[in-house]
């Protein structure tokens, strides 16, 4: 559903309008063989900094919906993810444009920040 004007969009399925929880075993699945632009959320249920960070990434999610695909791996159920990509707190968020690592940032970001970043995302996608 699209963020602005709540009508179906076309890739809905492709780009939910939610984040997707993802795990070790589904990551290369889920984000790097996904031909579009992902922002991942690495996260930890007891994290106050995640928690605070939730409601506006499921925010972000509705209005990207269509653009980004926003998908959540619990590194407290999923050691392995986490490690490959140096994940050491969180929340970390990492992008990805066609199934490599764009950019990344550590920390609860503002909401300005995640849609300058989601913008850059996108542009050309």
């Amino acid at each position: 559903m699209c963020g602005r004007c709540r009508s179906s969009l076309p890739f809905a399925s492709l780009f939910p309008d939610r984040p997707v929880s993802a795990a070790d075993a589904t990551f290369a699945r889920e984000v790097l063989d996904f031909k579009g632009p992902v922002l991942v959320e690495f996260y930890s249920p007891y994290c106050v900094h995640c928690q605070r960070l939730a409601p506006v990434l499921e925010e972000l999610a509705s209005v990207y919906a269509g653009r980004v695909k926003f998908v959540l791996l619990n590194i407290d159920l999923n050691r392995m993810t986490p490690s490959q990509y140096g994940v050491n707190g969180t929340p970390t968020l990492l992008f990805f444009k066609k199934g490599k690592l764009v950019d990344r940032a550590v920390g609860a970001l503002p909401r300005a920040d995640l849609t300058r970043r989601l913008d850059s995302l996108t542009a050309g996608a």
